[in-house]
């Protein structure tokens, strides 16, 4: 998916493929408790042109599938800029999202990147370090991101554990 602010700044975020060199596991009892790791390649670029980018095994497949529907209830949910601050987040801390109301029919979306995924320039903070990156968008807009990132996500199902 790909979202674009109104001064410029955007992210994409695709899923490419599953972590390489992890399978399911063979026994049936180690499969409940097993996650299917995706590869998360994304691109960042700042208001002011900074841009990065990182390839990383941050999302399991699970998570994947979950924020397709977080996005989609954030652009539902444009109606009261009183509302609370929504936030996903994930296992590996690499990626959160963060959704506020400006007003009617347009949000603050707020990505944020740690540990590997931080941009070059922060690479040597504290492992408490987030770099957020926030988006001016409109709800059609996230929308539209929302069924882009669904339709990637839904390439990589949760691959079935060997019988």
């Amino acid at each position: 998916m790909e979202i674009r602010s109104d001064d410029g700044a955007r992210v994409r975020i695709r899923p490419v493929g599953y972590q390489p060199g992890v399978e399911p596991p063979d026994d049936p009892d180690e499969a409940a408790d097993w996650d299917d790791w995706l590869l998360i390649e994304t691109d960042a670029r700042t208001a002011d042109g900074q841009a990065w980018s990182h390839f990383t095994p941050c999302l399991t497949v699970s998570e994947a599938y979950a924020l397709a529907g977080w996005l989609r209830q954030q652009a539902e949910t444009t109606g009261d800029p009183a509302e609370p601050l929504a936030v996903a987040r994930f296992i590996e801390p690499n990626l959160a999202f963060r959704s506020r109301v400006l007003r009617r029919r347009r949000l603050a979306l707020t990505v944020e990147f740690s540990y590997e995924s931080l941009p070059p320039w922060m690479r040597r903070q504290p492992l408490s370090a987030v770099y957020p990156l926030t988006l001016t968008v409109s709800a059609d807009a996230l929308a539209l991101a929302a069924e882009q990132w669904a339709r990637e996500a839904e390439a990589y199902p949760r691959r079935a554990t060997a019988s």
